[in-house]
């Protein structure tokens, strides 16, 4: 079952053009993992440090293999550095 990945972060003000930047980079790779059906990346129109991502999976199993891969090769830990606390996450299960 198709799963779909809400991340919600709040970004340090000085850090967001660089988050952005970064994310401009590394997003290629994440749309060419395996299993990965689609990514966005979004910034509220009304608060440039609200960062929203919103990925779809084919399953949780290619999910967490691409995150683990992510935790791996140190770029969870260069994400969080940009962040103003923990994000949220919410995982849904497509329906339809």
């Amino acid at each position: 079952m198709s799963i779909v990945l809400v991340v919600d972060a709040k970004l340090k003000p000085e850090s967001i053009s660089d988050a952005v930047k970064f994310f401009a980079e590394i997003v290629p790779d994440t749309r060419a993992f395996e299993g990965c059906q689609g990514v966005d990346v979004c910034i509220d129109s009304e608060d440039a440090g609200n960062l929203v991502l919103v990925e779809k999976w084919v399953s949780m199993e290619h999910y967490q293999k691409y995150h683990h891969w992510r935790e791996e090769t140190g770029v969870l830990d260069q994400l969080r550095s940009f962040l103003d606390g923990p994000p949220s996450r919410r995982v849904l299960n497509v329906a339809v």
